[in-house]
C-alpha cells in the first residue's frame, strides 16, 4: 500500500489556506472591477480545484495522483513566480512585498517538496519476465 506523501498533503491546505483566503479578499475589495474581480477569482479557483483533486488522488491513492500534484506544482511554481517579480516591481510597501515574497518561497519550497515526496513513493517498476523461447 502507498503511503500518502506529507509534503503533498502540506502543499494541498496550504494552497487551500492561501487561496481561500485570496478569494474572499478579492471580493471585500471594493476598488476592483469586475474584470479584476472575474480574473483574480478565476485565478484563485484554478488552485483551489487542483488542490481539491490532488486531495482526491491522496485519498484514493489513485494511479494519477504523481500526475495531479505535479500539475498543481508546476502551476504554482509559474504564477508565484510571476506574481513575486510583478509584486517586488511594483509600487507596493515594503511589509506587502515582504509577505508576499514568503508565501511565494513557501508555495515554491512546498511544490518542489510535494514532487519529490510523491516520486520517492511510487511502486518500484517489477522485473520484467522473460518469455521462454
Amino acid at each position: 500500500m502507498l503511503r500518502r506523501p506529507p509534503a503533498a498533503v502540506a502543499l494541498v491546505a496550504w494552497t487551500v489556506l492561501v487561496w481561500t483566503t485570496r478569494l474572499r479578499n478579492i471580493w471585500s475589495d471594493d476598488t476592483l472591477s469586475t474584470g479584476g474581480l472575474v480574473g483574480r477569482t478565476v485565478l484563485a479557483l484554478t488552485f483551489t480545484v487542483l488542490a481539491v483533486l490532488v486531495a482526491v488522488a491522496l485519498g484514493r491513492r489513485a494511479r494519477w495522483t504523481g500526475t495531479a500534484v505535479t500539475a498543481l506544482a508546476a502551476w504554482t511554481t509559474v504564477v508565484w513566480v510571476v506574481r513575486a517579480a510583478g509584486i517586488a516591481a511594483g509600487d507596493h510597501s515594503i511589509g506587502f512585498v515582504v509577505v508576499h515574497l514568503v508565501l511565494a518561497v513557501v508555495s515554491i519550497a512546498l511544490a518542489a517538496l510535494a514532487v519529490r515526496s510523491v516520486r520517492a513513493t511510487r511502486p518500484a517498476p517489477s522485473a520484467p519476465t522473460e518469455v521462454p523461447v
